[in-house]
Parts: C-alpha cells; sequence; structure tokens
C-alpha cells in the first residue's frame, strides 16, 4: 500500500495513507471523507476565529494591530480544529469526528437562532 510522492529535494520516495494510532493498534486507512471534514472544521473555525478583527476595530487605532488581532483569531481557530482532528485520528472511540459543512452550517445556524429566541423571550418579560 505505498504511494510514490514526488519530492523536488530528494526524488520519490514511498508514503503510506495509513496512520498507526499507538503499538498494537491497528491502523486506519486516512480516506478523502475524513480528509474533506477536518479541512472544513479547519476553513470554518479559522473563518469564526477572523471575527476577532470586528472588536480589534474598536480597540485599536492602527492596521497592524487590527490584522494581527484577526490573524491570532484565525490561528487559534484553526488550531482548535487540527487538534480535534489529531485527537480523532489517535482516538477515534473518544472523539466524534467532525461533521461535513452542511451539519456544521445547520448546527451554528440552529445555535444562533435559538439564543435570538432567548434574549427576545427575556426582553420581552
Amino acid at each position: 500500500q505505498h504511494v510514490a510522492v514526488a519530492s523536488p529535494l530528494r526524488g520519490a520516495r514511498p508514503h503510506r495513507a495509513a496512520v498507526a494510532s499507538r503499538p498494537g493498534m491497528p491502523e486506519r486507512t486516512v480516506n478523502s471523507t475524513v480528509v474533506n471534514r477536518v479541512l472544513t472544521n479547519a476553513v470554518m473555525k479559522a473563518a469564526v476565529g477572523s471575527l476577532v478583527y470586528i472588536p480589534a476595530c474598536f480597540v485599536f487605532r492602527g492596521h497592524g494591530m487590527r490584522s494581527l488581532c484577526g490573524g491570532l483569531g484565525m490561528g487559534f481557530g484553526a488550531g482548535l480544529a487540527w487538534a480535534q482532528g489529531d485527537m480523532f485520528l489517535r482516538n477515534p472511540q473518544a472523539v466524534p469526528m467532525p461533521q461535513d459543512f452542511f451539519t456544521e452550517a445547520a448546527a451554528v445556524q440552529n445555535s444562533i437562532s435559538a439564543r435570538i429566541q432567548r434574549l427576545l423571550g427575556a426582553h420581552r418579560k
């Protein structure tokens, strides 16, 4: 199950398309569904992290600090998604696989809708 991957520095080398978690544990193949869900999770969390730019516009005057805050938020979001994907690959029984884009978007929409309903309900009382 080796695939030759061309490298500009060292020529072709074998690359294994399986992940070994711990000694004695069976290898799990990383397929396109897992990669798609992990990368989608990383992009979504980086996008949410980039929203730190908005309060940075009120706090900082310079464009550099605003951009730094946006970049830090994106980095933290992508890092959190990377850690979640890594934990899933190491312990798939303990950590659920990240959902696909449409399921995550529906969950966020339902969460925001419920929060707005709670706020409006508390305001009307």
